[in-house]
């Protein structure tokens, strides 16, 4: 039987729209539990649909419970923004408002966000801590809390925050906790936050999706780059390629732009709309290539993703299963390759812990010349690297002040003769000495014609002062008084 049916009309309709008819495993075995209320421990693959097994019987139950609000907690923006998304697809016109709080984002935005009473509120676990701190989240309703990605959260030293939010909640409570691995962490912090929950596993957690094609090629580190550039050239499709750290990813970057490719950097030290720039530019394939961290591991559902590069290994067997993860979802092939220079280790205790479906293919290197580098504008977009191309032209008015100084109609000091000038500026009356001599004047002219027909009038004088000097104009001689203007009266 298919689950979806059990789903109220409008979320029927949304996923008809979006052209899904089929849900998945995920999705099948968790969806009836979660709509029954009762406590979920979940565990799947990256890709596998998780986000809707969970969005999808939350909105049903918030649909026919206008008294209760929910909570869910992303490990990364990226991730908490899709799930922001996703929420509003299925929930379009329905009074099922929600509020994006996350890390980077104008937080005083979010105050007048967390106002408006969202019912349901997607955040990190960083920014949820501040608000509590100001005093500006509410959670006397919140009877709902989904943690995603949970064995992120704590890779990322998130289990302090999560165990202050929990207990900030009140109770009793729904809890649901969705992982795409399972470590002794995540086991002991289900005991804590999960009553008896239902446990829901889908293939297994430490083996790689099904459809990824897997290749490893043994470089020295000085060959990693020319190995990488003929892999770009001999590939065709949008490639995610992994760093290690922040600044390898920058510099990555930069160099691939140099030898003509069109690819952004992706790290936590970007900021939060720059972050939205650089995935929207690869969502949209206006940039083919995105070089990112860890970061991205997690939370980047771009469909059309179809080769993984690990640049550099990852530090533990699961990142690279999240890595690899990122192609070949939703049971599309992808191809995933990784760079081994001198880290035989890591190789070996990725081998150890990930259960490989299909034997992972050796590839021979095929290092070529580097090509010369080539300075290519930013790629953010056609309209930008068209800007940065175009010829500055010098506007007519330097054109024809060229023309005369060459002709020699206008002369300009130089050298000495500069000098000379400067020298006698400074020789020359102060400029203060000459307004104040200006003013003097000024004062004797007003003396001698006190009502004609300009004044002169002091810098910062008030509203007051100046209509009664154009009311003193208007008036006729013999009806004006003959008191100065300027003059305050005396109380």
């Amino acid at each position: 039987m298919n689950v979806f049916s059990r789903l109220p009309n409008f979320l029927q309709s949304a996923l008809a729209r979006q052209g899904i008819k089929t849900p998945t495993d995920v999705q099948t075995a968790a969806i009836p539990d979660i709509l029954a209320g009762r406590d979920t421990l979940a565990t799947a693959q990256t890709g596998t649909g998780k986000t809707l097994a969970f969005l999808l019987p939350l909105a049903a139950r918030l649909w026919v419970r206008p008294d209760a609000n929910a909570l869910i907690l992303s490990p990364t923006r990226e991730l908490a923004q899709q799930t922001f998304e996703e929420w509003q697809k299925i929930t379009d016109g329905q009074n099922l408002p929600a509020a994006l709080i996350i890390g980077g984002d104008n937080i005083h935005k979010q105050f007048a966000d967390l106002r408006r009473h969202p019912r349901v509120i997607v955040a990190t676990p960083g920014r949820v801590i501040d608000h509590l701190q100001h005093k500006s989240i509410d959670f006397r309703k919140t009877h709902t809390l989904i943690l995603d990605e949970t064995d992120r959260m704590l890779d990322m030293g998130f289990i302090d925050d999560m165990r202050r939010i929990v207990h900030a909640l009140p109770a009793p409570r729904h809890t649901l906790l969705f992982s795409a691995t399972l470590p002794d962490e995540v086991k002991q912090l289900a005991q804590e936050f999960l009553n008896n929950p239902v446990r829901v596993q889908i293939g297994s957690v430490v083996k790689p999706a099904e459809f990824v094609l897997q290749e490893i090629v043994r470089v020295d580190i000085r060959e990693k780059l020319p190995q990488l550039l003929h892999e770009l050239n001999t590939r065709s499709g949008s490639v995610l390629i992994f760093t290690r750290t922040k600044h390898g990813a920058e510099r990555l970057a930069k160099q691939l732009k140099l030898y003509g490719q069109k690819c952004n950097a992706l790290h936590g030290d970007l900021r939060q709309n720059r972050r939205r720039q650089v995935l929207e530019f690869f969502r949209n394939q206006t940039v083919r290539i995105l070089v990112a961290t860890d970061v991205a591991a997690r939370g980047i559902d771009v469909p059309h993703i179809a080769h993984v590069i690990n640049y550099d290994l990852p530090q533990s067997p699961e990142d690279y299963i999240h890595r690899i993860g990122r192609t070949g979802r939703a049971g599309a092939v992808g191809n995933s390759i990784s760079f081994i220079a001198g880290d035989e280790e890591k190789w070996a205790a990725i081998c150890k812990v990930t259960k490989f479906s299909s034997p992972v293919k050796v590839v021979q290197k095929t290092i070529e010349p580097l090509p010369a580098p080539k300075f290519i504008a930013r790629e953010e977009g056609a309209a930008h690297a068209k800007n940065r191309r175009r010829k500055i032209v010098p506007s007519k008015a330097t054109e024809r002040a060229k023309e005369l100084l060459q002709s020699g109609e206008v002369y300009l000091p130089q050298g000495e003769e500069l000098q000379k000038a400067r020298q006698a500026q400074q020789n020359a009356v102060s400029k203060k000495v000459k307004t104040f001599q200006k003013a003097v004047k000024a004062a004797q002219v007003l003396e001698e014609k006190p009502f004609q027909s300009f004044r002169t009038v002091k810098v910062g004088a008030s509203k007051k002062t100046l209509r009664q000097i154009k009311h003193a104009e208007n008036k006729p001689v013999h009806a004006q008084k003959k008191r100065h203007p300027f003059k305050k009266k005396h109380r």
